[in-house]
């Protein structure tokens, strides 16, 4: 882990073991990035988009270019691009759904619709925190 990406206040995962989440040491390899993630998909969620991306586009600097880690935080722009190669569960989001959801709307814009990014198994829209994490980012 790089010490730029860590933070030991962010918590573990909601439900079960994504990729990204060390078990054995009880943290994330990058806790800025589970943080970025956790924030970006509840404003998504929350239909807050302009935010949501603001939270991912923070934290792909982070990264080096081609990183599996940039990949991700680069695939909220350019799903199916970005995402090719990233695990089906990464830091908490079933990114399978995303990428199943995003080639449906090639064909059929409507499938996204209603359509939220599930995180730790779940489906959590923003809250004051989520709102204040992004501010923060201007």
């Amino acid at each position: 882990m790089d010490e730029h990406t860590s933070d030991a206040s962010v918590g573990p995962p909601a439900s079960g073991s994504p990729t990204g989440w060390l078990p054995a040491e009880g943290r994330w390899e990058h806790d800025t990035l589970r943080r970025a993630t956790a924030h970006g998909v509840r404003l998504f969620n929350a239909g807050e988009f302009h935010e949501s991306h603001d939270c991912f586009e923070d934290e792909w600097y982070n990264y080096g270019s081609g990183t599996t880690e940039s990949k991700f935080c680069h695939g909220f722009d350019t799903a199916l691009q970005y995402l090719h190669g990233v695990p089906r569960d990464y830091y908490g989001v079933n990114v399978l759904d995303v990428r199943e959801t995003m080639t449906r709307a090639l064909d059929d814009p409507t499938a996204l619709h209603g359509w939220q990014i599930e995180l730790d198994g779940g489906f959590p829209v923003a809250d004051e925190s989520d709102v204040a994490y992004a501010e923060s980012l201007e």
